[in-house]
């Protein structure tokens, strides 16, 4: 920076001498003057030769400078010639070392290049493989998956294949028990499980085919689990409840009866709140089991209520109305007892006549008629209704025998005399199916007429126990 500003002053004196040699000159080219001067011409004269001079040394001290400069800016050049020749010698040593880097940098980049590619040609090639094998694994995913949605569509199908031949054959089981056929219904049951276990409605129906013929336990069991499947299920509940009645029945009188006689009426209303008309399998109310079960207790008046309930939710069956007639003979009522019998002889008989296979409105009819007198119509129709009751089931005669032996204690002897030949019958007709009555399930004739001719003992509060059937 210094040299540039060297040489610029250089130029600047240069101009200026330049400039004041050509102002000279247009003196020296002034007009000619006379050569007769007078005295202003010649002071004149004197005053132009003194400025001259005065100029031409100004002149000359500017050449000495311009010649000083000249001579700096010489020596500022001879530098910036030295510095150009180092510039230049390095440059050629530059160039010469380039020219050796180079070839080498080509080779180092050519090598580290082949390693950059012979390494991303190993990422490549491994993750190709990676993918491949990925791939592989997922095929046989979805080739395991395939197998399993067949296999488990598979299953679905033979499910519900089994699942509806059960469904079919609780039809069948049904029918098998509306013909009493308990023992064929038990092992249509039993194939239905066998396709399909898990169905509450097969299990209720075996608990309450079971306990039909007095195997409580079984029953008890198949109740157990339909609940277990499905605890709502109040037509269970209700049939457990029946369970621990019929228990209760078979037991003495005491404490372990109570108890067991508790829990049944604790199902009992359990059931009956949720339903209040529910029903059972034979078409009846289930409170008719319970004022069945108040009966036993010696509750006659909370039985007749579970019976007038059992009336209302089933009006056009016999069953409520002949217990209810019984229960107003027991309560000495006994007008209202045969009016109530004249209503049930006609529910009984069209009962009958819509099945033909109905035992228990055999039994109720039965019943009607004899409390009415009707002894010849009653022995018309006595072996039907003896035969119609299922074999499985022995139950069916004796509850007609005790409510028969029943009927006799509520008329008294003179009134019941045409009611003992048929319980005589009765009782024979069980010994001829089921062999000797060794439990005593049936009444015996000579028993009753004792339990009738026996001497009545008042005591401050009446009696009002029921027999155990």
């Amino acid at each position: 920076m210094r040299r540039l500003t060297i040489i610029g002053l250089v130029f600047i004196l240069s101009c200026t001498v330049m400039v004041l040699t050509v102002t000279a000159q247009d003196d020296d080219d002034s007009p000619s003057t006379p050569t007769t001067l007078d005295e202003q011409t010649l002071q004149d004269h004197s005053n132009r030769a003194e400025q001259a001079a005065i100029r031409a040394e100004a002149a000359a001290e500017a050449a000495a400078a311009s010649e000083a400069v000249a001579e700096e800016a010489s020596e500022a050049a001879g530098e910036a010639i030295g510095h150009a020749n180092d510039l230049f010698g390095l440059f050629e040593a530059m160039s010469g070392a380039v020219g050796l880097v180079i070839p080498f940098l080509a080779v180092l980049a050519g090598l580290l290049g082949f390693r950059r590619l012979e390494s991303a040609n190993t990422e490549l090639r491994q993750a190709r493989e990676k993918f491949e094998k990925d791939m592989e694994e997922r095929g046989r995913e979805i080739d395991k998956l395939q197998s399993d949605l067949q296999e488990t569509a598979r299953e679905q199908r033979q499910e519900s294949a089994r699942a509806s031949l059960a469904l079919a054959l609780l039809q069948l089981g049904e029918r098998q028990y509306k013909a009493q056929d308990m023992q064929g219904a038990l092992d249509t049951y039993q194939r239905a499980l066998d396709l399909d276990d898990r169905n509450p409605i097969t299990h209720y129906r075996m608990g309450y085919v079971y306990v039909h013929t007095d195997r409580f336990d079984e029953a008890e069991k198949h109740l157990a689990r339909s609940l277990e499947l499905d605890p709502s299920f109040m037509p269970a509940v209700a049939t457990r409840a029946y369970v621990y009645r019929r228990i209760g029945d078979n037991m003495e009188p005491g404490v372990e009866r109570d108890t067991v006689y508790n829990r049944a009426e604790e199902n009992f209303l359990r059931a009956l709140k949720s339903f209040p008309k529910l029903i059972d399998e034979d078409g009846e109310p289930w409170w008719g089991s319970l004022g069945g079960l108040y009966r036993r207790r010696g509750q006659v008046d909370q039985a007749i209520n579970a019976y007038e309930r059992g009336a209302d939710a089933v009006p056009r069956s016999s069953y409520a109305y002949s217990n209810l007639a019984l229960l107003y003979g027991q309560k000495q009522e006994i007008e209202k007892m045969v009016e109530t019998y004249g209503k049930v002889e006609k529910l009984a008989r069209g009962e009958i006549q819509a099945d033909v296979d109905n035992y228990w409105a055999y039994a109720d009819l039965i019943t009607s008629l004899l409390a009415q007198g009707k002894t010849e119509e009653t022995m018309n129709i006595l072996d039907t209704a003896l035969n119609v009751a299922p074999v499985d089931s022995p139950y069916t005669i004796t509850t007609l025998a005790d409510t028969l032996k029943r009927l006799v204690e509520t008329l008294g002897e003179r009134r019941s005399e045409h009611i003992l030949p048929v319980l005589a019958y009765i009782h024979d007709f069980y010994e001829k199916r089921y062999g000797s009555d060794d439990q005593g399930s049936m009444p015996d004739t000579d028993e009753v007429i004792d339990d009738i001719t026996a001497p009545v003992t008042h005591d401050d509060e009446a009696d009002t126990s029921e027999p155990s059937s």
